[in-house]
């Protein structure tokens, strides 16, 4: 009787390594989640600034080309 429940108590623990396992991601999975949450950061709060310093940029280049056109 004590083989028994001792076989069972095993079983048990063993199906439950074997179901916890499956639930826990992968590296892959884990460094692709990481990847998806900075890219959603990225666009939603870092983009805006990006955008506005390249423009501000774009724009300064623009002047200073027009300038040099009446320069040379």
């Amino acid at each position: 009787m004590e083989k028994k429940v001792a076989l069972v108590m095993a079983l048990m623990l063993l199906m439950s390594v074997l179901v916890s396992a499956e639930e826990a991601p992968t590296i892959g999975q884990r460094i692709d989640s990481a990847t998806t949450d900075f890219t959603k950061f990225f666009n939603e709060h870092a983009r805006p600034a990006v955008d506005s310093v390249s423009s501000t940029v774009k724009s300064v280049y623009n002047w200073f080309g027009d300038k040099a056109k009446y320069v040379f």
